[in-house]
């Protein structure tokens, strides 16, 4: 087993995908990680996974717009850990590209789990975080909710921009900004993650990246020194990116 370094991380949305590999890199780094799933059975194959590469992970069952499960969650960690040190904002659904037309209905559920969902985790985990005296939240956001791409690569983008998900995505990175704003005075870093496009079940095997590449704007912004944290910024692969 990875020798612990005495951090708690938690990645909601975390048995496949980005979630379980920012997982499974961040526990061989010796941060103990828990993994967050929808289903239990999931999320228990998932942290056995990581636990035999010689992870130190853990599981909650997790349906990320479900007050009584948020509390449940916060609970579990109180009771476990007693603080958290980073919180990762990964879970996220796209709904759109099913082959039938957007509606409402698909915005308004997609706009619950991928921005009204960290919302509500987050503010619930703010006691927690603010134990830590390296505290971060990162948001999993994307650059398909980037206005400034919008505007001046829509004719590259522009297929891939679904209403819901992009309109989602814009939303978290505001909300990343507010954040970091409104959480400083508690010693809480923000910022999101645009881990590019990655083969996984929403990027489809279409997707020009692996899994373990895609997780590494988020582990970067996990593990480096706090003085150089770009707080209320949105990151791929080191760089900025625009709003």
């Amino acid at each position: 087993m990875a020798t612990k370094n005495g951090k708690v991380v938690l990645i909601t949305g975390a048995n496949k995908g980005l979630g379980k590999e920012i997982g499974r890199q961040l526990g061989s780094l010796g941060y103990t990680v828990v993994l967050t799933a929808r289903e239990e059975k999931a999320g228990r194959a998932a942290a056995a996974e990581l636990v035999a590469a010689g992870c130190d992970a853990h599981t909650v069952r997790l349906d990320v717009t479900n007050p009584d499960d948020i509390g449940k969650l916060v609970s579990y960690l109180q009771a476990t850990f007693g603080k958290l040190d980073v919180l990762v904002n990964n879970a996220g659904i796209s709904i759109e590209w099913d082959g039938k037309p957007t509606d409402a209905d698909k915005i308004r559920r997609t706009l619950e789990v991928n921005l009204i969902a960290p919302y509500a985790i987050t503010e619930a985990l703010v006691p927690l975080l603010s134990r830590s005296d390296d505290a971060r939240v990162i948001n999993h956001s994307s650059m398909l909710g980037s206005i400034g791409t919008a505007e001046s690569m829509w004719k590259h983008v522009g297929g891939f921009m679904a209403v819901g998900y992009s309109t989602s995505k814009a939303g978290l990175n505001m909300l990343t900004l507010i954040q970091s704003k409104t959480l400083a005075n508690k010693g809480i870093a923000v910022a999101a993650a645009h881990p590019g496009w990655v083969k996984t079940d929403l990027g489809t095997q279409a997707a020009p990246m692996e899994v373990d590449e895609g997780a590494g704007t988020v582990v970067d912004l996990v593990t480096m020194a706090r003085e150089k944290f770009p707080h209320g910024q949105l990151r791929h692969k080191g760089e900025r990116m625009a709003w």
